[in-house]
């Protein structure tokens, strides 16, 4: 047995024994683990054709060749709506659209195939096995009897320049997925470490690089009639692809439940609000409430500077210019006064009752009065006390890790995000700037922060 048959055949058992962990672990995401099941299964049915092919099975079994294939155009839909439902979509009949192009592939290749006789079906699938390689001879009795529709689609590879496509579509609807779920929670939390499905955007840049490792490295050799079907290079992508997917299945079942967070959403907003975006509720939700949607987001701007003309989403509401100003400097005083961003866990509920107002009025205010979201409104109070700390000589040198949790993050990355987010620099480039600037600008600095 080869290398790639013996890694092939391993990723098939574990396949099937992820899938049964995904499907049985006592997870918030009951759902979102079976989707990702299906996705880890559909994968691993690849694997075993590749299999099956070498040992010869569809030799005998010539009428079941190519059933398998075509679950290739389920991984991008399955991948997007397992980002759908962990993010807390409801999913329902209307998004079994999303797997049109591969039941119209299997009905379509299948019954023009189950039309052939046994032989006709081996002569075929061998053809295509060895990648469109074969003498002239059998090639004219192979379009014989398949046609010169089925030729035109088969020279062209079609079916591999669609899943292509679909997959590279798929993957830019998760990463946008992912960047509007992160711009809603930042409308209510300070910290987003174990919502903000890092591991799954990173993942889906992942595999769109892989769709380009499989361009170049199978189908290029291919088009320059380089290619050997035994050779490793030529098989790689199927590995890298298993080890992707088992990759995101294996931080499935670590990602903790957002079903939490996305109620706590619902409740911070105004009723009107929640009509208008219709937020809706996924199925397998724990709780009385659950969904997702897009929230458009202002870049983050200075609380003291921001603009007091309301957000045109807010126009419904029936707070008034007056409240709105008055509320916002509640939230500004009670912030500054009680140093709530120390919280690394503050949210949005907490600041309006220290405030004396309801999450949907601070909501209200910090969006439509101040311009900016909750997430960029604590972290500039604590950037604000970041810097002052690095300016400070008796503070100067203390350690990054230190400085971040000093000042209210829960991680040496995130304030290094938010950091350069506020200042377009890190920390340790901001320290250095200070450094070398003359004492006048550096005393000019410190006073600016102050106020």
């Amino acid at each position: 047995m080869s290398l790639v048959n013996f890694l092939c055949g391993i990723g098939v058992v574990q396949g099937v024994v992820m899938a049964g962990v995904l499907l049985y672990a006592h997870s918030g995401h009951r759902l979102a683990n079976a989707i990702m099941a299906t996705l880890v299964l559909a994968t691993a049915a690849i694997l075993l054709q590749k299999l099956l092919i070498q040992a010869g099975v569809f030799q005998d079994y010539p009428q079941f060749s190519i059933i398998l294939s075509q679950l290739r155009f389920t991984w991008g839909p399955l991948l997007y709506l397992y980002a759908l439902s962990i993010t807390g979509t409801r999913l329902n009949y209307r998004h079994c659209w999303h797997f049109l192009p591969a039941i119209v592939f299997f009905t379509v290749n299948n019954l023009k195939f189950w039309q052939l006789d046994p032989d006709q079906q081996r002569l075929f699938t061998a053809y295509l096995w060895n990648y469109l390689g074969s003498d002239p001879t059998t090639e004219a009795i192979i379009w014989s009897f398949m046609g010169s529709f089925w030729r035109a689609l088969i020279e062209s590879y079609f079916h591999f320049i669609f899943f292509a496509l679909q997959s590279t579509c798929y993957g830019f609807l998760v990463l946008r997925l992912i960047r509007n779920h992160n711009k809603r929670l930042e409308q209510h939390f300070s910290s987003l470490e174990h919502m903000n499905l890092r591991w799954l955007r990173l993942l889906t840049i992942t595999f769109l690089a892989v769709l380009g490792l499989l361009i170049l490295f199978n189908r290029l050799p291919l088009l320059l009639n380089l290619y050997d079907l035994t050779a490793p290079i030529t098989n790689a992508y199927a590995v890298l692809l298993v080890a992707l997917f088992y990759a995101v299945a294996i931080s499935a079942l670590l990602q903790p439940s957002l079903i939490s967070g996305v109620i706590q959403a619902k409740d911070s907003e105004p009723a009107w609000l929640k009509e208008h975006e219709q937020f809706s509720p996924p199925e397998d939700a724990e709780g009385p409430f659950s969904g997702s949607r897009t929230i458009t987001v202002d870049s983050p701007v200075d609380a003291e500077n921001a603009p007091v003309e309301p957000d045109t989403k807010y126009k419904r509401s029936k707070m008034s210019s007056e409240d709105g100003q008055r509320y916002k400097i509640k939230l500004m005083q009670v912030m500054q006064k009680e140093q709530l961003y120390l919280d690394s866990d503050l949210t949005l509920p907490e600041l309006a009752e220290a405030a004396d107002l309801t999450a949907p009025q601070a909501s209200q205010v910090l969006n439509g009065q101040m311009n900016q979201n909750f997430f960029s409104f604590v972290n500039n109070y604590r950037i604000d006390l970041a810097r002052r700390i690095l300016l400070a000589p008796e503070t100067a040198n203390i350690p990054i890790v230190d400085l971040a949790a000093e000042v209210g993050f829960k991680s040496k990355s995130s304030f290094y995000d938010a950091f350069k987010r506020a200042t377009s620099m890190t920390p340790t480039q901001f320290k250095r700037a200070m450094t070398e600037a003359p004492a006048t600008e550096t005393l000019s600095a410190v006073q600016e922060i102050n106020e």
